[in-house]
């Protein structure tokens, strides 16, 4: 790490190098305080930029425009640093890989993703621009698709502020010419239709492989954005006319967010067989809607029309009178209680599948800590009651290559050593990087029937679009504390097909837990029997 120290302000460890580029160089830290994973950037701005104040001022604007920004599309900002004469930005961590690379490792991407993907960076630049905020380098390399299928724009590092007095002409090459829209490479002219055209260029560059004006030299590529029109897109089918209005020349004419987000939605409904129009594929959550959402594998993924009764069910959902399942909220805090649920409703935190329109209203996390010698569970026949390969407690024996994580809520677990933690509303949860993941939510309030309201789940979230392909294997009851029931299915993200078990557990009059566990499918098997089931053995619940 030349010229990078390895703690910042006294609290930000920093780790491996995770990219970097014209803007900056990020790694990835441990913040000693929160003992939480971050990613830490360091702005390096060009030598014939870095001069005088204004080099100061301007390191400063990607952390400004940021900063006011807080969209679940959107990476979140969680510190600024000023020290030796350069900007450091502490922001959320995302496990992830970009679209540039997704595109050069896998190929273009089928219109269907595509278009979903267009939403989501749709929906976040609507945000953008409503925090008078544009984002001027809207690209393939600054759109991440993570692990846990989330959508998201980040690299604001160019970003110019409505009010903000420190734009200047000498901004005007900085950013990218294959993405950039001709007004901005011949005037310097930014405002929102320049980000609407960073937008087809890269969606046009995920549905064919390659930008809209791509050629051999930056002066090549200049002149054709300023002379020539792209070719006809080959690939893009119902994407093409939202393609075609984005990439206009004229920015007057250029298509405006709520036609794209129109057209968006047609083409999802179309490539899904959906017959009726945009009003067939539900708008992008909201932050509010977001801090209430169940964790889930945010995967751009197929939605079909709800039907009146589903549509009563989400409302009810929304009102938090008809949920078994803890909602998956937006950003990472401190771990909590939501009522009216027992359990994790679907995945990893932020994304699509899994979501619903849950609202609740979050009580206050315990902070009451764990019991240092965990009480066994209330079914023996769940767990194992003392005996060889058991502990004291009933716990099977701490396996090689797992740890003890014992919750500041109250609850204890094992689980495997190297698995990264973190939190999402009341959620914990750990995952390997390699598309594994398990989330533990919990609520003070649980529901009586726990079958009941897993079917309840289904029906609203499997009508709403939110697992593609859904297959169902099973929703039954398990011999599991004082009542639980398995939720497990299969279904279809970015192209490989997931398996899940959702278990909802109530472990007292006033506790429950849900346990959300993902795998590929062709690994299904080994992981639900060396992991999950160590999960479920070695689980001890607060007691409070």
């Amino acid at each position: 790490m030349p010229d990078a120290p390895t703690l910042l302000a006294g609290r930000y460890r920093l780790g491996d190098e995770l990219g970097r580029g014209g803007m900056g160089q990020v790694w990835l830290a441990h913040d000693e305080i929160l003992e939480r994973e971050v990613a830490v950037k360091r702005i390096d701005l060009p030598e014939e930029l870095a001069q005088g104040d204004a080099a100061a001022r301007r390191s400063l604007r990607e952390a400004r425009a940021a900063a006011r920004l807080s969209h679940p599309n959107v990476v979140q900002v969680y510190d600024i640093l000023a020290l030796d004469e350069r900007t450091w930005i502490v922001m959320e961590y995302v496990p992830s890989r970009s679209l540039r690379e997704v595109i050069a490792e896998d190929g273009p991407l089928d219109p269907y993703r595509v278009a979903r993907i267009g939403v989501d960076l749709l929906a976040a630049l609507q945000a953008a621009h409503r925090a008078g905020v544009q984002h001027r380098d809207v690209k393939p390399g600054n759109v991440l698709l993570a692990d846990d299928g989330r959508v998201l724009l980040t690299d604001f590092g160019i970003a110019a502020i409505d009010d903000d007095s420190l734009t200047s002409k000498s901004d005007v090459l900085v950013g990218s010419p294959l993405y950039m829209a001709p007004e901005r490479a011949r005037f310097g002219a930014g405002g929102a239709p320049a980000d609407m055209w960073g937008l087809g260029a890269t969606l046009y560059a995920a549905v064919e492989g390659h930008p809209p004006f791509q050629r051999t030299s930056t002066m090549a590529t200049l002149a054709a954005l300023a002379t020539e029109e792209p070719d006809p897109p080959a690939h893009a089918g119902p994407l093409a006319p939202v393609l075609d209005g984005l990439l206009r020349k004229d920015p007057a004419q250029r298509m405006a967010a709520e036609e794209a987000e129109r057209l968006l939605r047609l083409a999802v409904a179309e490539l899904d067989g959906v017959v009726a129009g945009a009003a067939a594929v539900p708008k992008p959550r909201t932050p509010a809607d977001d801090e209430s959402a169940p964790p889930a594998p945010a995967v751009p993924e197929r939605r079909l029309r709800l039907i009146a009764l589903a549509a009563a069910v989400v409302v009810l959902l929304a009102a938090g009178l008809a949920v078994f399942l803890v909602t998956r909220p937006s950003s990472e805090t401190t771990a909590g209680k939501t009522p009216a649920t027992t359990g994790p409703a679907a995945g990893p935190a932020g994304t699509a599948p899994g979501t619903t329109a849950t609202s609740a209203s979050p009580s206050p996390a315990r902070s009451s800590a764990p019991p240092s010698s965990p009480a066994p569970p209330a079914s023996a026949s769940a767990k194992p009651s003392g005996g060889s390969g058991t502990d004291a407690g009933g716990r099977p024996v701490l396996p090689a290559g797992w740890r003890v994580w014992n919750d500041e809520t109250g609850f204890s677990v094992y689980v495997p050593k190297g698995w990264r933690t973190s939190t999402r509303g009341t959620i914990r949860y750990f995952r390997d990087g390699k598309g594994h993941v398990l989330g533990i939510d919990q609520t003070d309030k649980p529901k009586s029937n726990p079958v009941a309201d897993w079917k309840a789940q289904k029906r609203a979230r499997v009508s709403a679009g939110d697992f593609p392909r859904y297959d169902e294997i099973k929703i039954a009851a398990v011999d599991y504390f004082q009542k639980a029931a398995d939720w497990e299915f299969t279904f279809t993200s970015d192209g490989v097909r997931q398996h899940v078990n959702n278990r909802g557990v109530v472990t007292s009059a006033r506790q429950a837990y849900g346990f959300w566990f993902q795998s590929p499918d062709a690994e299904w098997a080994r992981y639900r029997a060396e992991v999950l089931q160590v999960v479920f053995d070695s689980f001890v619940p607060d007691r409070d």
